[in-house]
């Protein structure tokens, strides 16, 4: 492997280092087109609940913005999309890839578009900056975020049409199923009573299925936007 190769590896997966994760959960939970739609460039925040391989529960916080300030006090002061202030405590230690090379934080400015990462109240352990577009995620950690270990999802995202959405992303097993009704149970405990459209789309081992066919002890992935019933559901088993 060369120099550069090996950079670049590590530039792929500088958020995926910055996460806690003991081994990675390779399964899909969502198609990777929906995933990385919603942790996209159209993301405003994104909260995750994730277990990782150690059993342990974790509550991954991502911020998207402008920067209003320099890296001052610990801190980033983000403008972001739905025009909300948010102040994030960073680590002086923290992972900065500015414009898709090694940067430090006092290397960011005002103006710069800014993805921030940080589990629960720690101090943010990753910056990914560009100066006039946030670069992308890494896959491997959109990939991670959004896969097996996920346990449900919270996602503020502006889209195209100028929409604001509030995606909403449960996993788990069913454990009741009825007309246009499921109960999750999830790995963290929550029983999770939901209701879907009657033009629910349905997936099922990755083929088109019809809502009828879900079964109690199935785990399924189950996405709505809002207080409305959910629209479409991913589920794997018998």
């Amino acid at each position: 492997m060369t120099r550069r190769t090996r950079r670049i590896a590590l530039l792929s997966c500088l958020f995926a280092l910055a996460l806690p994760a003991l081994a990675f959960a390779y399964v899909r939970a969502l198609p990777a087109s929906t995933a990385s739609y919603l942790l996209g460039a159209k993301m405003i925040r994104a909260e995750v609940a994730l277990k990782s391989g150690d059993g342990k529960l974790h509550d991954f916080r991502i911020d998207r913005g402008k920067l209003l300030k320099r890296y001052a006090g610990g801190q980033l002061l983000l403008l972001e999309r739905d025009a909300t202030k948010a102040t994030i405590k960073v680590a002086p230690t923290a992972h900065v890839v500015l414009n898709g090379k090694f940067a430090s934080l006092r290397g960011l400015r005002a103006g710069m578009q800014v993805a921030v990462s940080r589990d629960g109240d720690l101090p943010a352990d990753a910056v990914y900056a560009g100066t006039k577009a946030t670069p992308p995620l890494p896959k491997a950690t959109v990939q991670y975020l959004l896969g097996g270990r996920m346990v449900r999802v919270e996602i503020a995202l502006l889209s195209a049409d100028a929409v604001l959405h509030d995606f909403l992303v449960d996993r788990g097993k069913i454990r009741q199923v009825g007309a246009y009704a499921l109960t999750l149970h999830e790995a963290d405990g929550t029983s999770v009573p939901l209701t879907a459209s009657g033009t629910v789309r349905v997936k099922l081992n990755g083929k088109t299925a019809s809502f009828a066919q879900l079964r109690k002890g199935m785990t399924a992935t189950v996405m709505r936007d809002g207080d409305k019933p959910a629209y479409q559901i991913w589920a794997t088993g018998k």
